[in-house]
Formats: structure tokens, C-alpha cells, sequence
């Protein structure tokens, strides 16, 4: 008996193996797939990059980095109308979150300072494929073995991922930590009932990596406490156990640059020291909802303006940072109401075809559609509500908090929330298809008996 039970473990042991090995085998080919896919969309534009006066902050802190003066912004640099950026004279240093600059220091490292080309060619697009294959994963876990393909494809359909990682910029950084995210947070509900404390460490370690590229995360974390403990029926003693996992990895991961940042700046800098004229620009009483923020629009006061900025810089952005937060107090109604107005006029606003052709962008037409198959998912989400919770906890907070700091463009600042509309977009797919199936069984069964 003994030697039957020995000889089944063997055989279980080979098989579990194998099915590893053949997971990594796939993983891999769908890796391949998605670089290729990658590379020749980056090709068909015939240019290398774009750059902009962002892009050359993070560069010149990577440029830094490397010559041993640690992250820190030596440069300033502006874009005149005519479109050609500038350097001029350093009247602030900017922080920033430090996985991008390090990032952008390797690729310099291996290829040389400021290629740029390689940045696009070798950071964006690897991790590009790795956020598509980690949208397959997610898949998955959500809709079943063999269905991960539709969101997998998915993401590397939507060409304003591709136009965005050509710019030098941390947009497809960003996208893969949230990639990363919500694969964690899928996984963690398929484990709900026995939670794995790796789980928990990735998912705490990712939100805190997510946050030193950019810190929309931060506020993340009522929302994420909320939604654990529903996930665990209200059962207040396991989900602070999970939460407090999460939330204390999160803070080991940041905690070296709040260090670091005290220790330079004798202030706390959770991770960027700037922001509050973004602040105050969407929450004003000038503040415009319809027409994303430019320099020339009115979103400011002249005199306010005239008077904050004889300041010094760190006063400048304790003063606007003050003046936003009291018109919020003041007038919380109308925050609210500004807030959902820049969300439906700007935030979720699809790309138009005169911008399209402005920034000479392909495929930008499928923004529309995209956005369409993700509010469609979102209202099929509905009837499953607690497995698919999670995408639309984010896609509201996400959404909601931007549309609360600034004024801004849809397309770009939307980037972020588009791996989570991509997978409920996919839950329509997967529906259809599942209805397909059964439709076709259903009518085989009939001809059979007749």
C-alpha cells in the first residue's frame, strides 16, 4: 500500500512539474509575442522618442545619479511656443519620485547618457510587454483558463499606451506598477478565505514601489481597508491582520526616501516636494472644468499670482497649497460638483481626431471604443459585483482623485486607470463568448434529437 501511495505522490510530483514548466514556457512565448508587437508599433512612427522638458528632469537626476551626486535636479528646463525646449536658469530643484531617474540611470549606464532612443526601445517596451502579460495573468484569475488572451490583446491593441511610452516620461512605469497591482489584488481574492503572506508582502511592496514613481497611491489605502473587509465578509480582526501587513510593507519600501528627504531637506517629503499650484489651479474659484489646463487660460487669480510669486519657492507652494485647501473647506458642494464636471468634461473625455492628428498620434480613434467596452464591462461588473469590486473601487478612486487636484487632459492622465477599464472591458468579451458557446451547444443538442 505503501509503495502504491510513493509511486502516486512521484506521479503528482511530475505532473505539478510539468504544468509549471509548461505555465513558464507560455508566459514566456506571450512575453515574445507582445515585444515583437511592441517594437514595430514604436517603428511605425519613424522616430526614435519625444522629449519634453519633464522628460529632461528625470534625465538630468539619472545624469546625476550616475556621477555620484545622488538624485538630485541640478537643471531647469521650459518649452517656448515655437516647441523648442530650453535649459534656463535653476530657480527650484525639483524632487521626484527615485524608481524612474534610476531606471533611465541604468539604461544610461548600459547604452550611454542621454539615449534616449534606448530608453523608448529598452525600458518602455519591456516593460510594456510585461504589463500585458501581467493583463493575461490577471485575466485569468478573473474570467478562467484560456480567457486571459482577450485582455492580453487587449492592452497591446491600445495604441495610446505605445505613443505615450515614447515620450521620456514615467507614464509606462507607472502603468506596469498598476498592472502589477491589480494582478496582486486579483490574486488576493481568489486566496480571500487563506491569504498568502507572500501575497501580502508583494501587494504592500508594489504600492509602495508604485508610489515612489508617482504618489496617487497614497490615498489609496481607506479605500483598499474597505474593500478587505468586505472581502472578508465584514470579519474586522482578519482584515486588519491583512491591512496592517500590506500597509506596514508599503511604508518599509518608502521609508528609506522619507529618510533620505529629511535627512537633505530637514522636511518630510513623502515622495515630490511639488504639486500645490496644480492643486490650486482646479480648486479656485476662476477654476475651469471644460478646457484642460494651459498657461493663458483664466484658472488663476492675476493678483494672487502677482503676489505669491515674489515668494520663495517653498513658500509659494505652502501658499497655494493653503489657498486650495481653504476654497475646498470653504465651498465642499461646489468642490464635489467641480470635481464630477472635470471627470465627465475631461478626464474621461475620448481622444478627438483633431487632437489625434495634432500629436500625430495612430489609432487614436479606438480610444472611443475602448472607453465604451470598459463602461459597458463596468455595468456587467455589477451583477458580479464582489468578485469585480476591486476594478471599480479603483477606477472611482483613481479617476475622482485626479479630477480633484488639476485640470487636465483626458488621454494622458487616463492612462493609468486604462489596465483596469481594459479588464472590464474584457468581461464583456468573455460574456459573449461564453453565450456564443452556449448558444451553439444548445442548438447542437437540438439537432441531435430532431
Amino acid at each position: 500500500m505503501e509503495r502504491v501511495n510513493k509511486r502516486k505522490d512521484g506521479f503528482e510530483s511530475r505532473g505539478s512539474s510539468f504544468m509549471s514548466r509548461k505555465k513558464w514556457w507560455v508566459t514566456g512565448l506571450l512575453f515574445l509575442v507582445a515585444l515583437t508587437i511592441e517594437l514595430l508599433y514604436i517603428r511605425s512612427y519613424g522616430v526614435g522618442y519625444f522629449i519634453s522638458p519633464d522628460g529632461l528632469h528625470y534625465s538630468n537626476i539619472a545624469g546625476n545619479f550616475l556621477q555620484g551626486k545622488g538624485l538630485v535636479n541640478t537643471a531647469n528646463f521650459v518649452q517656448g511656443d515655437n516647441g523648442v525646449i530650453r535649459e534656463v536658469t535653476q530657480t527650484r530643484e525639483y524632487v521626484v519620485g527615485p524608481v524612474y531617474p534610476i531606471l533611465l540611470a541604468v539604461i544610461y549606464g548600459l547604452f550611454g547618457l542621454m539615449n534616449f532612443k534606448m530608453v523608448v526601445l529598452v525600458l518602455h517596451s519591456l516593460l510594456s510587454a510585461a504589463s500585458a502579460v501581467l493583463a493575461y495573468k490577471t485575466g485569468e484569475l478573473l474570467f478562467g483558463k484560456g480567457y486571459g488572451l482577450i485582455p492580453f490583446f487587449l492592452t497591446l491593441g491600445y495604441p495610446i499606451f505605445v505613443f505615450w511610452g515614447m515620450y521620456v516620461l514615467t507614464e509606462t512605469t507607472y502603468i506596469f506598477t498598476i498592472a502589477l497591482f491589480l494582478y496582486l489584488l486579483a490574486r488576493y481574492g481568489k486566496e480571500i478565505q487563506r491569504p498568502k503572506l507572500k501575497t501580502l508582502l508583494y501587494l504592500g511592496a508594489v504600492i509602495g514601489v508604485s508610489n515612489l514613481v508617482r504618489p496617487l497611491l497614497l490615498l489609496f489605502f481607506p479605500v483598499l481597508g474597505f474593500w478587505i473587509l468586505w472581502a472578508h465578509g465584514w470579519r474586522l480582526k482578519i482584515a486588519l491582520r491583512d491591512f496592517a501587513i500590506i500597509f506596514i510593507m508599503a511604508v518599509v519600501v518608502m521609508s528609506p526616501w522619507w529618510i533620505r528627504n529629511f535627512v537633505k531637506y530637514h522636511e518630510f517629503i513623502a515622495v515630490s516636494n511639488y504639486g500645490s499650484y496644480e492643486l490650486y489651479l482646479g480648486n479656485n474659484p476662476l477654476t475651469i472644468t471644460d478646457k484642460y489646463f494651459y498657461y493663458a487660460q483664466p484658472s488663476y487669480d492675476p493678483e494672487v499670482k502677482a503676489r505669491i510669486g515674489k515668494l520663495p519657492i517653498p513658500e509659494q507652494e505652502k501658499e497655494y497649497k493653503q489657498l486650495a485647501v481653504s476654497y475646498v473647506l470653504e465651498h465642499p458642494f461646489l468642490f464635489i460638483q467641480r470635481t464630477f464636471e472635470k471627470e465627465k468634461n475631461l478626464f474621461w473625455q475620448p481622444i478627438t481626431p483633431i487632437e489625434g492628428q495634432l500629436y500625430k498620434m495612430k489609432g487614436a480613434i479606438l480610444d472611443k471604443w475602448y472607453l465604451l467596452l470598459g463602461l459597458l464591462g463596468i455595468l456587467l461588473s455589477l451583477f458580479s459585483l464582489k468578485r469585480y469590486s476591486f476594478l471599480l473601487l479603483f477606477v472611482v478612486y483613481y479617476s475622482f482623485i485626479v479630477s480633484m487636484i488639476t485640470v487636465v487632459d483626458g488621454a494622458r492622465y487616463r492612462l493609468p486607470v486604462m489596465p483596469a477599464m481594459i479588464l472590464l472591458g474584457s468581461l464583456v468579451l468573455v460574456i459573449a463568448i461564453k453565450g456564443i458557446g452556449r448558444l451553439s451547444g444548445l442548438n447542437s443538442r437540438t439537432g441531435r434529437r430532431i
